[in-house]
């Protein structure tokens, strides 16, 4: 199935309204409002604890919330298979003897009996975006941690949804399986929605349409440009942060910060 959205302009991909999450009393995001345009890429920072993965959870419709979360007009459950996610830790049982082929084809298997001739070659097609077709015999738990990483980001991809939601996706990754997937990602934002939670936007920064910088609140949303200043990171990580400004690029100094 292809994009029902690509080749759109102008539209609305997500809006949230005063969304707010709790956790037995615990407040982990409150009052979140923004709108999200299709196709772009938006990246989400803030500290450890700041409510990024549970915000890309409701986003998903996978945790209950209050407010409201519309994904092309409905609700998360309803569009759920125009959505790729791609968590901070993905869990595949390396007990099993899966094969690469395996993994990558396993959410085409879910949605119907057996697998066709066009499943496999969807799965070849994200391997091969990611450089990893050549494994496609190969036992998922023989691979590097990178390598397994690029597979599992060629799952996200296999239904071709129109919105992909990544959290943390380079934290595993070495510098290959990293620049392979800021190279793909760099394709995929001109006709997909990209929301990706990153703690050094750098890698992504010339191609980053929006940034949320979030503490359990939106401190700021809105282009590289308006956001990305050392008085927004200082108010988000509560510390000085170099910014070094090229033009309309913002580049921060000493990156990949956690809090």
């Amino acid at each position: 199935m292809g994009s029902r959205y690509r080749g759109v302009r102008n539209l609305s991909a997500i809006e949230v309204k005063n969304l707010t999450v709790r956790y037995d009393g615990y407040v982990a995001i409150e009052d979140v409002s923004i709108t999200i345009d299709h196709p772009s890429l938006v990246v989400v920072m803030g500290p450890n604890g700041a409510g990024k993965t549970t915000f890309l959870k409701a986003l998903l419709g996978l945790i209950p919330y209050n407010g409201t979360v519309s994904i092309f007009g409905k609700s998360p459950r309803k569009v759920r298979d125009r959505l790729g996610y791609l968590p901070q830790r993905e869990r595949i049982n390396l007990n099993v003897p899966l094969k690469v082929r395996d993994v990558v084809l396993l959410p085409l298997i879910s949605r119907k009996t057996g697998i066709k001739r066009y499943d496999v070659k969807r799965a070849k097609e994200a391997l091969e975006a990611v450089g990893m077709v050549d494994f496609w015999d190969s036992r998922f738990d023989s691979l590097s941690g990178g390598q397994q990483q690029r597979v599992l980001f060629a799952r996200t991809i296999v239904t071709d949804p129109d919105i992909l939601i990544l959290d943390e996706p380079f934290s595993a990754a070495d510098v290959r399986t990293k620049l392979a997937l800021i190279d793909l990602l760099h394709k995929l934002k001109r006709e997909k929605t990209v929301i990706i939670v990153l703690h050094d936007i750098n890698p992504l920064v010339e191609c980053t349409d929006r940034v949320i910088l979030l503490n359990r609140r939106v401190l700021a949303y809105g282009t590289v440009a308006e956001v990305i200043t050392e008085d927004n990171l200082e108010k988000l990580y509560g510390t000085k942060i170099p910014v070094i400004r090229q033009g309309p690029v913002c580049y921060v100094v000493g990156g990949d910060r956690h809090a």
